[in-house]
């Protein structure tokens, strides 16, 4: 016998010639064979030689049937042990017990039986082996998501002590934000500027659309109060250019007459929130603008987290797309029937 352990098939058959046979017919699939005359000999040659790939066996043995050497080979040889039965002596009642245990083929020994041996034995080990190759990765996948929840873990209770250390540092750091403020009403944009460089803001003003694009094309801004009509621009028009521009900056659009037509071209085009003119109480305008500038740091912190969450975990996106491609590979291998 040639072949190393799980290369080879065993053939267990009490006619000898039944056994030649099977060897010179398997043994074109380049593989080694062991054939043996009963159930005993069966189980010792695995027991020396290690797990088969297959094994083809006749139903009646003279120590036992091929239901039992199965049950105990399968012990020995685990569960993915290929078995094929090929008898002289076939019927329903054995054939529906063999499939329903799980059997890969059963054959009867006729004069196509040479030709469906050699297929059934080549399919059936192709499809354990592809079985046994999907589990493993499988397996992989289990542990590589375990070792993700854990250091998700690992990774929310780093944050959680970070923003306790950063709570109760002593000097707090406070972020600028930059403004900038659109509107053709020369006496707005000086009281909105004077409003929010108040509350700590970078702030500039523009006075016509022209010089607002002039200034974000120059400069990015976290936060951009636009006015809805301007004397050479519309407002709406001006968020869409400063989102090509600027795609992460929150855009409050200021009007005197709204619409529900000019509020959904508005949200269309990215608004992040309205501002009614005139202002009849500016703690309202403070108000808008804080609320927005803290969507847009809770963006920050949140692009901030994620980041740091592929930074250390580079490692297991890469193993996640090797065991992604070899799960590719396995259905596209098993659809195509290599």
């Amino acid at each position: 016998m040639q072949g190393k352990p799980g290369q080879w098939t065993l053939v267990v058959d009490p006619d000898p010639r039944a056994g030649r046979l099977c060897a010179d017919v398997l043994g074109g699939l380049g593989a080694g064979v062991h054939a043996v005359r009963d159930g005993t000999a069966a189980l010792d040659a695995v027991e020396a030689l290690g797990p088969p790939a297959a094994i083809v066996t006749e139903m009646g043995l003279p120590d036992m049937d091929a239901f039992g050497l199965v049950q105990r080979l399968r012990r020995l040889a685990g569960p993915g042990l290929c078995v094929v039965v090929l008898t002289a002596h076939g019927s329903a009642r054995s054939a529906s017990r063999a499939l329903a245990l799980g059997f890969d083929g059963y054959l009867l020994k006729d004069g196509n039986s040479v030709d469906e041996l050699r297929a059934t034995v080549r399919r059936a080990t192709r499809r354990r082996k592809q079985q046994a190759e999907l589990e493993r990765v499988v397996g992989e996948l289990t542990h590589l998501n375990e070792v993700f929840m854990a250091s998700m873990r690992a990774l929310r209770q780093a944050n959680v002590e970070l923003d306790e250390r950063l709570a109760h540092a002593a000097q707090p750091i406070e972020e600028t934000w930059r403004v900038l403020v659109v509107d053709d009403d020369v006496g707005v944009v000086a009281l909105l500027e004077t409003l929010l460089r108040s509350q700590g803001h970078d702030v500039e003003g523009a006075t016509s659309g022209a010089a607002a694009r002039e200034a974000f094309l120059r400069r990015r801004y976290d936060l951009v109060l636009t006015d809805k009509n301007l004397g050479d621009a519309n407002g709406v028009a001006l968020i869409r250019e400063i989102h090509a521009v600027h795609p992460e900056a929150r855009v409050i659009l200021m009007t005197g007459n709204p619409t529900l037509e000019a509020a959904v071209d508005a949200i269309e085009s990215g608004v992040a929130g309205f501002l009614r003119k005139p202002f009849d109480d500016l703690g309202v305008v403070v108000q808008r603008v804080e609320d927005e500038l803290a969507a847009l740091a809770a963006r920050k912190e949140e692009r901030r987290y994620f980041n740091l969450f592929r930074s250390r975990h580079a490692e297991f996106e890469a193993r996640f797309r090797l065991i992604r491609n070899k799960l590719a590979t396995l259905q596209h291998d098993t659809l195509d029937g290599r």
